[in-house]
């Protein structure tokens, strides 16, 4: 097989979008694991809001948060390795990964606006529209 051949079997926005969300949710996640409980920052943050009132405080909404972020980067990897990246394949991994990363934007936002830091919300919408952007591209009932 031609070089060119193979070239032309590879999706290459596909790897870009596998690649985003690992670089964004890996990164997100290893330092929220690794940071020794829930920051002194997200406490200041979401202490005096309703999220506080869960029982044991805020452990549930920031871990929540960790195990999608951590989700939505294994699936985007495991799409990785599978090769979803070769044209002929499907993306079901990858399209896991971009859903979830849907409704992590959306409890993000959501936070966001619960706090008066509109801005970082409209950020979060941003960031949602983008991965819907991506969405629509590797859905395979668009082609």
């Amino acid at each position: 097989m031609k070089i060119t051949e193979t070239l032309r079997n590879i999706d290459f926005p596909v790897i870009a979008i596998q690649l985003l969300i690992m670089a964004t949710f890996g990164l997100a996640s290893f330092s929220k694991w690794t940071g020794g409980g829930i920051p002194e920052s997200f406490t200041n943050q979401f202490g005096e809001t309703w999220l506080n009132a869960w029982p044991g405080g805020l452990f549930l909404p920031f871990y929540s948060i960790v195990v999608a972020e951590t989700l939505a980067f294994l699936l985007a990897a495991v799409s990785f390795f599978r090769g979803e990246w070769i044209k002929s394949r499907e993306v079901n991994w990858l399209k896991y990964s971009l859903v979830l990363s849907l409704f992590i934007f959306v409890i993000l936002g959501y936070g966001l606006r619960l706090t008066g830091q509109f801005g970082g919300a409209a950020n979060a919408f941003f960031y949602f529209g983008i991965t819907l952007l991506a969405l629509w591209y590797i859905d395979p009932k668009k082609k």
